[in-house]
């Protein structure tokens, strides 16, 4: 039975038109109509690629060149392809340069082998930087949306050979060169293995190339051909087998080493012919079967591509919108719990704030009381350096003494200042920058979220003006001397208690330190806690008016939700059987170019 592909197409066309209205009703993933229009255009152009991969030295580009009637692509002896090159069709001939940078570049055809080569050290080196070259060719092969891929040789190098076999996952068939002189080689069975473990290469087409290079007296042709078809499948499903591979993949490789898609050719013969225009060479040169089988093969695996692919997409795509939905509605039901949430939390919100600031003030209590103690050490600091300072006077002068004891009492107040009480500050003013920090988080998720909703302005940065006040209270404050460092009597050099008088006046001058040190922190607490309980006011003029008018809307989206999901689902059902036998029809059914 022939296959009505304009049906076919009609059928898969409208199965996108549906599935792509359903997911805009449903308000679904916006990606996802990405996926269905680039799956339209499949089923409009059938697009299918073609690639040549093999060893290298197999004649790929020559055998390329021949189906295109002319020697387009480098070809040597020696290993030469060192880039992809994508041969597509287009009125008139050109090549563009696709560079790995984006950038793009067309040439002229003629200079092709000065980018895509290594017949050269400077074109070895241009083709590191390409990503892919396109040759523009009126072929008839490539007419209807196919493309023919030449690839660098497996084996060459790793270079050359991971750049063909990243290739796997962007084509849809592959065509295997067999040199007639070693006919199918171990690295060739192992290679047509990864093919067929490849999801997307459906379509695999061995060619046997360099016929012109045996004695036809030597062998008879069909048996050739049987004994080649015979060793490729026997091979490759004992390799299969060895390694265990899944039964899809046996069953893959079943299907299509079954009949295998085998040709036997001489490229160069063919090419030569189409410059003498020698039908008997031609004929000699197995290109006449192989280009019209070809293009059969192609045309209809063109088809059951485009019908498999889009139909496993469409089945993806219909499969995602059961959750897709489900998250739709749970996202519409947790907004209305949130938004019962949030108006609840307002309406608690300075009671929250006040423990949330009771709990840090407790919690960095004892932190505080460490940070501000830290500075009792110093009292031994200081008297060591007045002790120390004493010791160096040379003449025991009440002068001398008096002078001494002024210098350090300066030098040891400025250190205090500078290091000591500086340090002091510095980690009080982090403690409450790391304070606020987590009362705004709760501010933010709490208060402020609710306000966006219902066009509120966002109130005062009340965080700020708190941390401010603090900054503000502490800058006020520095150490001085509370007490005299200098003991009042006539004559220091007959004093016996200057050291007693030093030890209290430092004792004494830090501990006022560190109770005005202590005032200063209960009333950054006592103000906190005010600008609290005033932003915590201020907001409750929320109305319950405001919040109905957004809680009514999402339960309309809600009922619209599950109504819709309801609308489409018996639809979604009938495309997937309807999907599951237009595949089984092209499956079963033969293609009448």
């Amino acid at each position: 039975m022939a296959v009505d592909y304009k049906k076919i197409e009609f059928s898969l066309y409208e199965s996108l038109m549906k599935i792509e209205e359903a997911y805009r009703l449903l308000n679904l993933d916006e990606g996802s109509i990405t996926k269905i229009n680039e799956c339209k255009t499949l089923v409009e152009t059938k697009r299918y690629s073609v690639a040549v991969m093999g060893e290298f030295k197999r004649g790929k580009s020559t055998l390329i060149n021949a189906l295109l009637g002319s020697k387009i692509l480098p070809a040597d002896a020696t290993p030469t392809t060192a880039t992809i090159n994508r041969i597509t069709f287009a009125p008139t001939q050109k090549a563009v340069i696709k560079y790995k940078d984006d950038s793009v570049e067309e040439i002229g055809i003629d200079r092709l082998a000065d980018y895509v080569t290594k017949l050269t050290a400077d074109g070895e080196t241009r083709a590191l930087g390409v990503k892919e070259a396109i040759v523009y060719f009126p072929t008839q092969i490539c007419q209807n949306h196919v493309d023919i891929i030449d690839t660098p040789g497996l084996n060459d190098e790793e270079r050359m050979t991971k750049i063909t076999i990243d290739m796997l996952d962007s084509v849809d068939g592959v065509i295997v060169p067999i040199h007639a002189r070693a006919p199918f080689s171990a690295t060739e069975k192992l290679f047509v293995c990864q093919l067929l473990e490849s999801e997307n290469i459906h379509n695999i087409i061995f060619v046997i190339t360099y016929m012109d290079t045996l004695d036809e007296d030597d062998y008879e042709y069909d048996r050739f051909l049987d004994y080649i078809r015979s060793r490729i499948k026997t091979e490759v499903i004992s390799e299969l087998e060895r390694r265990s591979s899944d039964e899809k993949v046996l069953k893959k490789a079943e299907k299509i080493l079954e009949n295998i898609n085998l040709f036997a050719v001489s490229s160069a013969l063919a090419l030569k012919s189409f410059v003498t225009n020698n039908r008997a060479d031609l004929k000699k040169s197995g290109f006449e079967e192989f280009n019209t089988k070809l293009l059969h093969i192609i045309t209809a695996k063109q088809i059951e591509n485009t019908v498999r692919k889009s139909t496993e997409e469409i089945n993806i795509l219909i499969d995602a919108i059961a959750p897709q939905n489900e998250k739709r509605i749970e996202r519409l039901q947790s907004s209305i719990k949130e938004m019962d949430s949030v108006k609840s939390s307002i309406s608690i919100y300075g009671d929250e704030a006040i423990r949330l600031l009771n709990s840090l003030f407790d919690q960095g209590f004892d932190k505080q009381c460490e940070v501000i103690n830290s500075l009792n050490p110093y009292k031994n600091t200081v008297v060591s350096t007045f002790i120390k300072s004493l010791s160096t006077i040379k003449s025991n002068t009440h002068n001398d003494i008096k002078e001494t004891l002024s210098r350090t009492a300066e030098d040891c107040e400025r250190v205090l200042n500078e290091e000591g009480f500086e340090s002091v500050r510095q980690s009080l003013l982090q403690q409450f920058a790391d304070d606020i920090s987590i009362y705004e988080k709760h501010r933010s998720s709490t208060l402020l979220v609710f306000l966006p909703s219902f066009n509120i302005p966002e109130p005062a940065d009340t965080p700020k003006i708190m941390l401010d006040f603090a900054e503000k209270e502490l800058q006020k404050l520095t150490f001085g001397w509370t007490r005299p460092i200098i003991p009042n009597v006539y004559d220091l050099a007959a004093c016996d208690d200057i050291m007693e008088t030093v030890i209290y006046s430092v004792d004494s001058s830090i501990r006022d330190i560190i109770s005005k040190l202590e005032d200063t922190l209960n009333e950054i607490r006592k103000t906190w806690f005010s600008l609290c309980k005033s932003e915590a006011a201020s907001i409750m003029h929320l109305t319950d008016k405001a919040y109905q008018k957004e809680h009514d809307s999402l339960d309309r989206q809600l009922k619209a939700q599950i109504h819709n999901y309801q609308t489409v689902e018996h639809s979604l059902k009938d495309i997937v059987s309807r999907c599951s036998r237009l595949e089984s029809e092209v499956r079963s059914a033969e293609y009448t170019p």
